[in-house]
Parts: structure tokens; C-alpha cells; sequence
């Protein structure tokens, strides 16, 4: 308890004496009191030099406090001073936007309790509220502070997961984005070449996508950017990449004048295919090993050239593609056959035939099924026949159109007919096909030949060769 001593002189020591006399008698119910000349009480005295001691009790004050609250390294913490200079003893309790967030006793003037977890992004309020140790002289407290929780940065990084790529080919980017402490990362991604946007789509919450992409690149090195928009949570960034595209290859693709007749002049064209854009570069063709074209392909990839009087027999055609900045050199070869002539047994027929002949020139077999006759031509020509013919019975016609030669047998039997006998069987249609048969009945779609004749058609006509089927019979 502090106490405070004052000095009175002797004549107020008496007034002092008189009123608290005064006040025993009222405390007591007694009444006022009448004059008396009674001894000052106790609770005064009067030395011997005259002068009155006189003593009173006065109540301690409590120290205000001071809190001062800051947010650094994860933790909330709150120093807390007494304005006297007293040490402090008690507690703090923490609130982030009013939500508790945990308290701690003041130790060394200062308490701290970690930052809560999971914090949105933007501004938040924090208050420490001081409460003091029993028995301590010292005031209750408060202190407040702002926080910002800013979006993390995050880092993109992208890549083809391989050393390169070849022009033309499909692949894809693998996009990866972090961001230190969040939890979803889902946002929009998009690779750039420039400012020309080549792939894009959304990381899933891990920060991973996969991006598909049709390589048009040039070969050789190409930086792209792998751009990273962010999210509520997480910033924006990009990050650049490198792709090495390579050269792809070609294919060449030989053609020539259909069923030439011998002597006759070729014309060869060799097609360099490839993909997305057409080939270019310079390219040969040569026959039997005669040069007859050289020079640049054109703009679909195209080179040309005419092999003159092409004799009967087999020929080997080649074609050389020496490559471009995109496409790969190549070579290809093929084999053109020119049909030599066959004995025709009907010289005067194919004559009167040939003068109104309907079949396309394309065509290598010809199929009157009104005048139940067939013929073989080369570029137009009638080489062999008209030969008579029987064709399918009704219930079993056959059909009109043009088809190709797919499949030859020597010695067919019928898989559908008891395996019944088919020599030599050419296949045009399905199981149609000519092959030696009756002329006098009807058939179950194939085209009958005589002996002879189905022998020369089986010799002469090859897989790929056309036929030309027109017309109604007459059964």
C-alpha cells in the first residue's frame, strides 16, 4: 500500500480531533454531539512540539497497456508493453476477420500464434485482446493490424517429351504450372508461336494438361511460349520452350496410260505425296533407264513425262525425289507392261465391231451381254474377238458397270457349286468372274468362254485391269 504522511499544525490538530469526534458519535446513532473538552482520539496525536500526525490509506492505480500486432513469417504476433515501465503478465487472444485463430501467454512482452491456413486472397483483419494475470497492476488491451494474402506466383513450363518431332506429324505440348501453397491451380493455358496462338484447353487442379498439336513448323529449332493465365489464387505467368521439327518423308505414287498398245507412246506421272503442304524440290523419271523427265515438281507435287514407241513386254519405270526443307529425298519404281497383240481368230468381226464400239478405251475387257459377245482392246483397239458368250440366268444376272480384274485362277473350282470345275477364272465382281463354261447354258452370273478363248482372256488380262460389262441379254 503507498501511504501519504501530512504535516498539520497544532491549533487544526484540535479542529481535527473535534470532527472526528464528531463522526464516532454519528457513527454510533448517538446524535450530534454536545461541546466537550475531551482528549483528541486516536486517530490523531499532537507531539510535544504542538504539532498533529495525522494518517490515511490511498488505492493503487493499474498501469495502461499498449499492443502492437503484426503479421510476419506464417505467425500473428502481438507485443504487448505496460506504459510504466511493468512488466507484463497475462494472455493474448487472436481473431482473423473475427474468427478465433488461438491465444498465447505474453512471454518476454511478446505473444504469437501461427497465421490460420487456407486464407482467401485479398484483405483481412487482425486483432490481439490482452488480458492480464491476476493480481498484475496492469489495464486490459487491444490491437488490431491489416493483412493482404496476395495471389502466389506461379511458373509454367511445357515440352513435347521428346528430343524432336517431325513436320507434319501430330504430337503434344505437356503443360505443367506451380504455384507454392496452392491447392487448385485449374486455369486457362495456351501455347504461342508468336502472338498466333497453336494449341490451347485448361490445367486441371494439379496444374497438368496435355495439348494437341499438328506440327507446321519448318524443321529445326522454334521457341514457343507456354502462357499460364491464373486464377484466383495463383498469378498469371509464361515460360518459353524449344521444339526441334525435323524432315518427314514422301510417298511416290506412278501411273501411266492405261492398257497401251505396243508401240505406242506413254505417258508416265509420278505424284510425290506428302502432307500438310504439297512437296517441292526437283524429281526424275526414267524408263528402262532412259531419262524422259527432269526438272521441279509442280505445285501439287506432280512431274510428268512421255516415254516414246514403247515396245510389248515389261518395263521398269523409276522415279527419283531429291527432297525439299521439309520433305525427305526418295525413290520409287514400278513396272509398265504393254500387251503384245494376239492372234485374232475374228480379225473380220472386231472390224464391224470396232466401228461402233461403246467400250471406254480405259477398258481391257469388253461385255456384250444383248449380243452375248466379248472382246479384249488395248487403248481402244480390239486386239481379240468378239467371242461368243453365255452370261447369268434370270435370278442370277449379271450385273452391268465397270470392275476391275482382283483375283485369277488357273484351275478354280466353285466353292458355292459342288466345286464344280472354273477354269481358267479371272474374278472381276465378287465371285463373278470369265472362265471356260458352257455357250449353250445359262449361267449363275459368270461369263462362259470356250476353251480357246478363256485361255487367251486368262493370259492376257492382268490384276487391275478394267472391265466393261453393258446391256441386257437376250434370255
Amino acid at each position: 500500500m503507498r501511504t501519504t504522511r501530512t504535516t498539520v499544525t497544532a491549533a487544526k490538530a484540535a479542529s481535527v480531533a473535534v470532527l472526528l469526534a464528531v463522526l464516532t458519535a454519528c457513527s454510533s446513532g448517538g446524535g450530534l454531539p454536545t461541546t466537550s473538552s475531551s482528549a483528541p482520539t486516536s486517530a490523531s496525536s499532537v507531539s510535544s512540539s504542538g504539532v498533529a500526525d495525522v494518517s490515511t490509506s490511498v488505492a493503487p492505480v493499474a498501469a495502461a497497456v499498449q499492443v502492437a500486432v503484426s503479421v510476419a513469417d506464417g505467425a500473428v504476433h502481438a507485443q504487448v508493453s505496460a506504459a510504466d515501465g511493468t512488466a507484463v503478465a497475462g494472455a493474448v487472444a487472436f481473431t482473423v476477420d473475427g474468427a478465433a485463430a488461438g491465444s498465447a501467454s505474453v512471454a518476454s512482452g511478446s505473444a504469437s500464434v501461427p497465421l490460420p491456413a487456407g486464407l482467401a486472397v485479398g484483405d483481412h483483419a487482425v486483432a490481439a485482446a490482452f488480458t492480464p494475470a491476476a493480481g498484475a497492476l496492469l489495464q486490459p488491451a487491444q490491437g488490431t493490424a491489416g493483412y493482404t494474402v496476395a495471389k502466389a506466383a506461379s511458373t509454367v513450363t511445357a515440352g513435347v517429351g521428346k528430343d524432336s518431332i517431325r513436320y507434319g506429324d501430330s504430337e503434344s505440348f505437356q503443360i505443367t504450372v506451380a504455384a507454392p501453397g496452392v491447392a487448385d491451380l485449374t486455369g486457362h493455358v495456351a501455347v504461342l508461336d508468336g502472338a498466333t496462338v497453336v494449341a490451347e484447353g485448361d490445367v486441371d487442379a494439379a496444374g497438368q494438361v496435355r495439348l494437341d498439336v499438328y506440327n507446321t513448323a519448318d524443321p529445326g529449332p522454334k521457341t514457343y511460349t507456354a502462357r499460364y493465365d491464373g486464377n484466383a489464387a495463383a498469378e498469371a505467368s509464361t515460360g518459353q520452350f524449344t521444339v526441334t521439327t525435323t524432315q518427314t518423308n514422301v510417298d511416290i505414287v506412278i501411273s501411266f496410260t492405261d492398257n497401251p498398245a505396243p508401240g505406242a507412246d506413254v505417258v508416265v506421272t509420278a505424284d510425290v505425296v506428302g502432307t500438310p503442304q504439297s512437296p517441292s524440290g526437283q524429281a526424275t523419271i526414267s524408263v528402262d533407264g532412259t531419262q524422259i523427265a527432269a526438272g521441279a515438281v509442280n505445285e501439287k507435287g506432280i512431274i510428268t513425262g512421255t516415254a516414246s514407241a514403247v515396245a510389248a513386254g515389261d518395263h521398269t519405270v523409276s522415279v527419283t525425289y531429291a527432297g525439299d526443307v521439309r520433305f525427305e529425298p526418295n525413290t520409287a519404281s514400278a513396272t509398265l507392261t504393254v500387251k503384245a497383240p494376239v492372234a485374232n481368230p475374228n480379225a473380220a468381226g472386231a472390224a464391224a465391231a470396232q466401228a461402233s464400239n461403246p467400250c471406254p478405251a480405259s477398258a481391257s475387257a469388253c461385255v456384250d451381254l444383248a449380243n452375248t459377245q466379248a472382246w479384249l482392246q488395248s487403248g481402244g483397239q480390239i486386239t481379240y474377238g468378239p467371242v461368243s458368250i453365255t452370261s447369268g440366268a434370270a435370278g442370277s444376272r449379271t450385273r452391268t458397270g465397270t470392275f476391275s480384274v482382283f483375283w485369277k485362277d488357273k484351275n478354280h473350282k466353285s466353292s458355292l457349286f459342288n466345286n464344280a470345275p472354273m477354269p481358267n477364272s479371272v474374278f472381276f465382281d465378287g465371285d463373278i468372274a470369265f472362265h471356260q463354261g458352257s455357250l449353250y447354258d445359262q449361267s449363275n452370273g459368270c461369263i462362259h468362254l470356250s476353251w480357246d478363248a478363256s485361255a487367251t482372256f486368262f493370259s492376257t488380262l492382268s490384276v487391275g485391269d478394267q472391265v466393261y460389262v453393258w446391256g441386257a441379254p437376250p434370255y
